[in-house]
């Protein structure tokens, strides 16, 4: 420590630390030379107990970032006044902003507590402020490399509104230099996967404000726990839906932060300003209610009539684990230790900042020296595993081994044997921008497009509402999409056809296969021109679904191929209709990304 209160630095008396971080101690002082206003002083001392190669670190990092803050002008920047060398301490004097940190915020920790979770319209403005920030070093080749919390500052305007400040520029590095290998830097919590094999990218920061996002939405972190956990759930898992801890969130913020948390940083937005537009998209939706799902499968009409009854859900019987998934799970494990040895300089290091960090005025940055190479090994082993779990881009991706079906989607799996991978459309985000060809929506559905996906939802009672893409018809092939279900069921209709208009009834002849995540079953159904639905096979799933999961049909002659996440559950005979459309419906409310159709391999 070093115990300067009452010392002139740089012209500024300094009063008191109010702060502790990776490079330094924060005073609140007052600028003597202008009217002795209050400031905020970071300070480090260049000469410690180090080697003279820390040193050297250390003063470069501090005239960086003194560089960098010195040219930025934004108002969602914390300013900086002056910068110098005094003795053998080099300090920066800054705006004060004695509202404190979002992180003190959130720990209620200043006269502005903030209770999570927060309102949408809170976040899809703070998100912005902070987005906007991070837009503008992007633009000029700066990386911030730790978002988070602490480093966001707030000012509380007359008017009430918070507004950000992005502070603690010292682990910034240029984006130029993202293909060199670098030591491991950020806060655990909200650090990207690639930065734990030391790379990073202006997606690396979109990634930690998406972590941001999912933590002032919930209340929690995408993934919280010990160093382990964390590291697993970073590098290899998908996160909770964020309606887990809030349900009445639209479905669509799923599909937003899914993509922004993309392990791979190739799959997230282009940029955070393409981020921040998509949630405040779907921020803006109507919530969605957590009540009870509707009962029964609906038919393709508005009118009452017979519809297929669902079996009673049957639970999976216990498997134990074979020679082969204890070897799997034991290569995992030390895959894991691999990435923990690398990371555990930076925890131990961000675990003695955070004991010390009062963040009104900035906030620590955790930075650790890590075994890179290491990493990266385990990185690539799991990089099969990874691809599954990326959010879906703006163009439609697919990977090449079938997940179990209780793994989380946001990528559609491979086509089966005798398909065509080259598919005859392929829509990321159905009937909405960018969708090459319309799709009609029937009279009992709304769709919305918030931002990553086509939200529908039935606006009639026992109704099953759809869009439909007529163009092209399709006597056998393969239809797919990923699906997020709100509530209710999702319907996957194919071989569908103009019915009989009289009545209400339209656009109802097909077949259709449905899923009930809440049952853990799926039904086969047919309705005819007369609206009768009739079941063609019906079973139960081995387990529960994930939020997002992939939905397809192989059709050829009077068979049809039912898959969830690639895997085939079953197959069934029927041959009424031999050609039609393709149809994305829901009983309630659902989301749908991805929808291709492909015809058969000739």
């Amino acid at each position: 420590m070093l115990h300067l209160e009452g010392r002139e630095v740089g012209g500024c008396k300094l009063v008191r630390k109010i702060g502790e971080g990776g490079m330094g101690e924060v005073y609140l002082g007052e600028q003597i030379r202008v009217g002795n206003r209050a400031v905020a002083v970071k300070i480090v001392r260049a000469e410690d107990d180090g080697d003279s190669a820390q040193i050297a670190d250390i003063a470069r990092r501090f005239q960086r970032e003194a560089s960098l803050l010195g040219n930025f002008s934004h108002s969602n920047i914390l300013p900086v006044h002056d910068s110098g060398v005094q003795g053998d301490l080099l300090y920066l004097v800054m705006q004060y902003a004695p509202d404190g940190s979002l992180a003190d915020a959130i720990k209620g920790r200043t006269s502005h507590p903030l209770t999570l979770p927060a309102s949408p319209a809170f976040v899809a403005d703070l998100i912005g402020q902070v987005a906007s920030a991070l837009q503008y070093t992007h633009d000029r080749g700066v990386v911030h490399r730790d978002v988070k919390p602490g480093n966001v500052l707030l000012q509380l305007e007359p008017n009430g509104h918070w507004r950000a400040l992005l502070a603690d520029f010292g682990i910034a590095r240029g984006a130029d230099s993202s293909s060199l290998r670098t030591k491991v830097s950020g806060t655990l919590a909200y650090m990207a996967p690639e930065q734990f094999s030391g790379k990073f990218s202006p997606a690396s920061d979109q990634y930690a404000l998406a972590v941001m996002t999912y933590q002032l939405l919930t209340g929690h972190t995408p993934f919280e726990g010990d160093l382990a956990t964390l590291t697993r759930g970073h590098m290899y898992e998908a996160p909770p839906s964020v309606r887990t801890y809030n349900p009445a969130l639209p479905a669509t913020v799923d599909i937003v932060l899914a993509r922004a948390l993309a392990k791979d940083p190739a799959q997230r937005y282009p940029s955070v300003a393409e981020y921040a537009k998509a949630l405040q998209s779907a921020l803006s939706a109507k919530p969605v209610g957590a009540g009870a799902l509707p009962p029964g499968p609906a038919t393709g009409r508005v009118s009452q009539g017979p519809a297929p009854q669902w079996p009673m859900a049957k639970p999976p019987r216990e498997r134990k684990p074979g020679l082969g998934r204890i070897w799997l799970v034991a290569l995992a494990a030390v895959l894991l230790l691999v990435s923990i040895v690398g990371a555990s300089g930076l925890i131990m290091r961000q675990q003695r900042e955070q004991q010390s960090t009062q963040a009104t005025q900035t906030a620590q940055a955790g930075t650790a020296a890590a075994n890179a190479s290491a990493t990266s090994a385990a990185q690539a082993a799991q990089a099969t595993q990874a691809a599954q779990q990326t959010a879906a881009a703006s163009t439609v991706t697919v990977t090449t081994t079938p997940p179990p079906i209780s793994q989380d989607m946001t990528t559609l799996p491979a086509p089966p044997t005798g398909v065509n991978t080259t598919p005859v459309f392929s829509d990321a985000s159905p009937g909405c921008e960018g969708a090459t060809t319309p799709w009609d929506t029937s009279a009992n559905v709304s769709k919305t497009c918030p931002g990553g996906g086509a939200d529908l939802k039935v606006t009639a009672q026992n109704a099953l509402g759809c869009i439909q893409r007529k163009d092209p018809t399709q006597n056998d092939g393969y239809v797919a999409a990923i699906a997020q279900p709100g509530s209710g069921s999702v319907v996957l209709g194919f071989r569908q056809g103009q019915g009989n208009t009289t009545g209400g009834l339209t656009n109802i002849t097909g077949y259709y296969f449905r899923v009930d995540p809440a049952a853990k079953a799926y039904v086969l159904y047919k309705v005819d021109a007369n609206g009768t639905s009739t079941n063609v096979t019906r079973g139960n799933l081995t387990s529960g679904l994930a939020p997002h999961f992939a939905v397809s049909v192989l059709y050829q002659g009077d068979q049809m191929t039912l898959y969830i996440n690639g895997v085939k559950l079953k197959t069934a005979t029927d041959p009424d209709f031999s050609n039609g459309w393709m149809a994305l419906c829901t009983t309630g409310e659902a989301t749908y990304t991805n929808a291709e159709m492909h015809p058969l391999a000739s």
